[in-house]
């Protein structure tokens, strides 16, 4: 299975989550983001003694693909970068699951408009409708409204969008997690944190 965390806008949360879900799919990451946060993750959690987690960058789409094709028979877990660019269009054609993180903010908000252009250029381009799912991210339990706003854009432009029920907040674990180059469910595996990324690990794998 390859799953593919995109959105053309950087600061959402995308490597946050790619590290936490790559621990609990037990899966290699192909770390697509000019940044190379999830590199550095697993360069943190190999320097504190932890089981590695296989992580790759790639110089181009036929790098690209002969990973994805070397690890056929592994989960896989694409890091994209927060940019728009033919590498990242390719792998959302590679994706089986297509996986968008937004806060609940009008930043964010225009963002996502924005990604639902390029979504709707490759559908066009390919000739086949493709949809990515949205996840609630980094939301604040008292910003309800913003929250709200965020699922009603969501519910109404549900041709290239499909709103995920998960809602992952704003908690300490995960910066404390990713400091530590693990998971939250290995740092706190009965944590809130833990249970988010379980419920978002369940909805994603139905």
């Amino acid at each position: 299975m390859i799953l593919n965390l995109t959105h053309q806008k950087g600061g959402v949360g995308k490597s946050t989550l790619a590290t936490n879900l790559a621990v609990a799919l037990d899966a290699i990451i192909i770390d697509l983001d000019s940044q190379r946060s999830s590199i550095l993750w697993s360069k943190i959690r190999v320097s504190n003694g932890r089981e590695p987690i296989t992580c790759f960058t790639v110089a181009d789409e036929k790098e690209m693909k002969k990973i994805i094709k070397d690890n056929a028979d592994r989960n896989i877990v694409i890091d994209s970068g927060g940019y728009d660019s033919g590498i990242t269009r390719m792998a959302i054609l590679m994706a089986d699951i297509i996986l968008t993180p937004v806060g609940p903010s009008q930043v964010e908000l225009f963002g996502l408009q924005n990604f639902g252009k390029t979504i709707q250029e490759i559908s066009t381009e390919v000739g086949e409708q493709i949809q990515t799912n949205v996840v609630i991210n980094n939301a604040d339990t008292r910003s309800k409204t913003s929250i709200q706003n965020l699922q009603d854009f969501v519910t109404v432009n549900n041709k290239y969008f499909n709103l995920l029920d998960t809602i992952i907040h704003c908690r300490t674990d995960f910066k404390k997690a990713y400091g530590e180059g693990l998971s939250v469910i290995e740092l706190d595996s009965k944590g809130k944190a833990s249970a988010e990324i379980g419920e978002l690990v369940k909805e994603l794998m139905n």
